[in-house]
């Protein structure tokens, strides 16, 4: 199927429009509080490894998906003004701000690291030693945990670079409209869904278990739930779209909002614990004392 500049006649609605590019601009802040507080904290504890490798794949996946279900709209741009042009990208590049976000989350991830996860002190020969001493000839073993996120690095890039070969042979050799190019497309955003279903099972347990925040950010879980269900409706109904494509978005504001419940009672907790932890000597302001000040 060769293209057809007759298609890109119809320019995208005011309405649609104007709620992707609120979109746009949502979730690129959205993301901001989690980057801020693991730059903050220079640590990335408490966020899963298993986490940050779904996520980052399933948006891999999820821009592939929607850029070759959506390549007529970048070939329109060459008929179009570029207002129209730039209307008709939003849907791209709400689903590219998106991904390349949480890819900047998986580089935070694997930078701010915990250094005292990553390697544990063994001795290189078998035999008690005193505990005065240094231990001689000991070695660094990595932790099962940064051997883990040292996986998921491995597969990330990977992952990258299959999607971008296989989909940039597939529209040059048989065009972006070709059955195998819609079909890859298609299973690209089915694989998107599968792993956006489990993200956030592996954070959930995590900080279950944990019994504290951590890493994570609530002020971007507070923003990206609901804004999940907007950025699946915007998605729906771009034109040339199907349910391949904003399945997973929904799914995703479905489970983090179980995340986010449980964040919030666990930061509950954390600052009511902090309420009542007074310092041996110290004690509360009275209301006397506060009203002087």
């Amino acid at each position: 199927m060769l293209f057809d500049p007759t298609v890109c006649d119809e320019a995208p609605s005011s309405h649609n429009t104007l709620l992707t590019a609120l979109l746009c601009i949502g979730t690129f802040l959205s993301y901001l509080p989690q980057h801020i507080k693991i730059l903050k904290r220079r640590s990335s504890d408490g966020i899963s490894p298993y986490f940050i490798l779904l996520g980052t794949v399933g948006a891999g996946s999820n821009i592939t998906n929607i850029i070759l279900l959506q390549f007529i709209a970048l070939q329109c741009c060459t008929v179009q003004t570029l207002g129209v042009c730039v209307a008709s990208l939003l849907g791209i590049l709400q689903v590219c701000i998106q991904g390349g976000m949480f890819y900047i989350t998986f580089v935070l991830y694997m930078s701010f690291f915990p250094e005292q996860n990553k390697y544990i002190e063994q001795a290189a020969e078998d035999g008690a030693q005193s505990e005065a001493q240094p231990l001689l000839g000991s070695r660094r073993q990595a932790t099962a945990e940064w051997q883990t996120a040292l996986w998921v690095t491995a597969a990330v890039v990977t992952h990258a670079a299959v999607c971008m070969g296989l989909s940039t042979l597939l529209v040059v050799g048989v065009g972006p409209y070709a059955g195998p190019t819609r079909t890859w497309a298609s299973l690209l955003g089915l694989f998107s869904l599968c792993l956006t279903c489990m993200q956030f099972l592996p954070q959930i347990v995590k900080t279950w278990r944990a019994g504290t925040v951590g890493a994570l950010s609530i002020p971007m879980m507070l923003m990206q739930t609901p804004g999940g269900y907007l950025f699946a409706y915007s998605i729906a109904i771009r034109p040339g779209v199907n349910w391949s494509s904003w399945i997973s978005t929904f799914m995703a504001a479905t489970l983090q909002g179980v995340l986010l419940g449980i964040c919030l009672i666990f930061d509950a907790r954390e600052k009511r614990a902090r309420a009542t932890d007074v310092p041996s000597g110290e004690s509360l302001p009275n209301h006397a004392d506060a009203a002087a000040n």
